[in-house]
């Protein structure tokens, strides 16, 4: 019966061995170990390794980076998992070439039989971390929402309305800008009146939640 080999991606070394120890107990695994991206990359060049459980924090630069670069070289399946995973980790990962996403709480049962899943085709992910995943994909769609809302604004009033974001009181926002408070109170209203809002409140709220994750407002500034 031909092996499915594994590389254990993980900057722990107490764990990315508890890990190796229980995959090699099965028959069927064969198991590496990897503790950073160099290493990493390394492994699935010299063993061509089946799957590649990458940790989302694995050095240097995270396990969707790391996915990223390494999917398009490699025929192996990445899987990345995590602790305390949000929806964005996990909608990055999978946009990333990962070909499912895993909690590190899953149980020891539970990883054979996702990883044994991978071998078959299947894409392992929780039903949490689908929901998370679905939340992330709708949180895109509201953001572009808001980016085509925003369209109607100028530089100068994306630039008052990250301002207000942070909490920038009017004199605050003149300083920055080097522009009066008289014009700071005009590109407000017109920033309302765009975007359809109610208040100052509502205009910082729509900035937080639409772009400030995103750095929309930034790369405008950069183009």
């Amino acid at each position: 019966m031909r092996r499915t080999s594994i590389v254990v991606a993980d900057p722990g070394p107490i764990f990315r061995a508890g890990v190796k120890h229980l995959l090699g107990r099965e028959s069927d695994f064969e198991v590496f170990e990897a503790a950073t991206l160099p290493a990493l990359s390394q492994t699935l060049e010299e063993q061509q390794p089946d799957i590649a459980l990458i940790d989302l924090e694995l050095p240097p630069s995270g396990g969707v980076a790391a996915v990223a670069g390494l999917a398009p070289l490699y025929e192996a399946r990445m899987i990345v998992w995590g602790f305390e995973v949000s929806s964005d980790a996990v909608l990055a990962a999978v946009t990333a070439g990962s070909k499912g996403f895993l909690p590190k709480e899953i149980s020891p049962a539970g990883l054979i039989r996702s990883l044994r899943g991978v071998v078959r085709g299947e894409a392992p992910l929780s039903r949490g971390l689908a929901t998370l995943m679905i939340d992330a994909v709708h949180g895109l769609e509201e953001r572009g929402r808001a980016r085509e809302r925003a369209v109607a604004l100028s530089t100068r009033e994306r630039e008052v309305l990250a301002l207000v974001a942070r909490g920038a009181r009017n004199r605050q926002i003149a300083q920055a800008l080097s522009i009066s408070e008289f014009t700071v109170k005009r590109h407000m209203q017109n920033i309302l009146h765009k975007l359809d809002l109610p208040s100052r409140r509502a205009a910082g709220l729509f900035y937080r939640s639409a772009f400030e994750s995103a750095g929309i407002f930034e790369m405008d500034r950069t183009a």
